[in-house]
């Protein structure tokens, strides 16, 4: 099969696998900017109830962050963020809601999440809720420091 004949639903799944597999990887680039680790947080409270302690949250310094929580839940938003087709690339601006984000995890080890949600920053900075759109994955989240 020659690979523009392969739906797009396959590349936008590659594109975010390969992203949740970079965040997985502590990858980051090289101007990034990391909270200090080991306070991080997550409790996520679908598809599993998961309590999840370190991570980290990385902000590139030019509109976009990026959440790590081991493999319990990864999300990044803005520019810099590759994947989806439809994903917004907006920029990170401080507290709000920001939808079209690619959120995915693997917190249990045998169930996956991946797709399109919304990340909601509060106005600590610091905390926020996830949610994805088809309603497989939600929970919260908590840098242990304020993003900037």
């Amino acid at each position: 099969m020659r690979i523009f004949e392969k739906p797009v639903e396959t590349f936008a799944l590659r594109g975010a696998v390969l992203l949740a597999a970079w965040i997985g990887l502590g990858c980051v680039p090289g101007d990034a900017q990391t909270m200090p680790a080991g306070k991080a947080t997550a409790k996520l409270e679908k598809p599993v109830v998961l309590a999840v302690s370190g991570g980290t949250c990385e902000d590139d310094g030019k509109g976009s962050i990026g959440a790590n929580f081991g493999n319990a839940l990864a999300f990044n938003i803005g520019p810099a963020t590759v994947g989806m087709p439809e994903m917004s690339k907006a920029p990170y601006t401080g507290p709000g809601t920001y939808r079209k984000v690619i959120i995915s995890g693997y917190p249990d080890k045998k169930t996956v999440f991946l797709g399109l949600g919304t990340v909601v920053v509060n106005a600590d900075r610091r905390t926020g809720t996830f949610a994805t759109d088809d309603g497989k994955a939600a929970g919260s989240w908590d840098c242990g420091a304020p993003l900037p």
